[in-house]
């Protein structure tokens, strides 16, 4: 599976990744910054004297980066209260429309979901005031003035923007946060995402009144994070002390990496099987699946071997893991079953299926 991030590094030993669609973003940025500052701001302040032309593209990329290393920031403003408070963060992604952090496990604690969802905004505005504050400080019509006051400026939006009652924003992990404190946290995740949706709508209809489409695009992006968020809190709930082990097919079936792939699907025919561990000895070397297999045209399957077409990036879990992490991580991958590893023995798999069957025990369902 292609990865659609790449990791920078670490802050706080946590992973920093950018994935590919911030660096559109970075030089939209670079482009729009480059052009008002020569269109608009060069009139009155002599900013578009910069020359050559090239030195002004360098300025403004380097506002860009600065830009979203703000954005970073408040991210880590969220990640270091959750640390604080002994919640792992697996990672920290940038993508074009800003900052993702992803948890371990959100908080049940209101007080502390409270805290780690204004964390980042506060960050934002702390930046945003010094911003400002460095650029009063300035000749008025430097371009390191001008660009620390529209740093700030940004910093400032990007805190108000965050504030918004309506998941995925910090807003809307501060309103649940709130209701949390009245009701149960399920009702409440479901009441803070019936407002954000309210949000969304009424975003969409004034999107497409005034043919603002950046504004029916973070609609969209509101309405689809307010759902998500619900449904992950209801299965992470329904989850709730079920373990890896709990649900997991103990009885693998594994294949070999010389099978054919006209043998594998015989196989899978056979057991009614859409993938299965790649095994070579007592070591688990990938992951054959449907998908794979259908990749390949029907006349070559008989020359075709497994280890030519299998998956050798392996995603593991942990018999002990939360049976929640493995859905996160099956959604976060885009995949359907999980090898369960234990001291590098493969000890069983857990797939979708087992997930949903899970969920519907634990709430109760039919």
């Amino acid at each position: 599976m292609m990865n659609s991030s790449l990791q920078l590094g670490k802050i706080m030993g946590i992973p920093v990744q950018l994935h590919w669609s911030f660096l559109l973003v970075i030089l939209y940025i670079a482009w729009a910054f480059a052009s008002f500052s020569q269109q608009v701001l060069g009139r009155s302040y002599g900013f578009g004297e910069i020359e050559p032309a090239g030195l002004r593209w360098a300025y403004s990329l380097i506002f860009s980066l600065v830009l979203f290393t703000c954005v970073a920031l408040h991210e880590l403003g969220h990640s270091y209260i959750a640390l604080k408070n002994g919640i792992a963060i697996r990672s920290i992604t940038l993508y074009f429309f800003g900052g993702v952090s992803a948890m371990e496990e959100i908080p049940r604690n209101p007080r502390l979901e409270l805290q780690m969802a204004f964390a980042g905004p506060a960050v934002s505005g702390i930046l945003g005031l010094m911003g400002i504050l460095l650029a009063t400080l300035l000749d008025e019509g430097s371009p390191l003035g001008i660009m620390l006051w529209m740093l700030g400026l940004l910093n400032i939006i990007l805190m108000l923007f965050n504030l918004l009652p309506a998941f995925p924003m910090d807003g809307g992990r501060l309103l649940r946060a709130w209701f949390a404190t009245q009701m149960p946290y399920i009702k409440a995740t479901q009441r803070a995402a019936s407002i954000g949706k309210l949000f969304a709508i009424i975003m969409f209809v004034l999107g497409l009144f005034s043919f603002n489409f950046i504004l029916l695009f973070v609609a969209f992006f509101v309405y689809v994070g307010a759902s998500e968020e619900e449904k992950a809190t209801q299965i992470s709930v329904s989850l709730e002390g079920t373990r890896v082990m709990d649900i997991m097919s103990d009885d693998v079936h594994t294949v070999d990496p010389d099978m054919t792939l006209q043998d594998l699907k015989e196989h899978m025919f056979e057991e009614k099987h859409r993938g299965y561990p790649v095994m070579s000895g007592d070591e688990v070397i990938g992951v054959v699946t449907l998908s794979d297999l259908q990749r390949v045209p029907q006349v070559d399957h008989a020359d075709t071997r497994v280890a030519e077409v299998m998956t050798r990036k392996l995603y593991v879990i942990g018999p002990s893991e939360e049976a929640s992490a493995a859905m996160m991580m099956m959604n976060k991958m885009n995949i359907r079953r999980l090898p369960v590893m234990s001291d590098g023995r493969l000890v069983g798999i857990v797939s979708r299926e087992d997930l949903v069957r899970a969920i519907e025990l634990c709430s109760g369902q039919d």
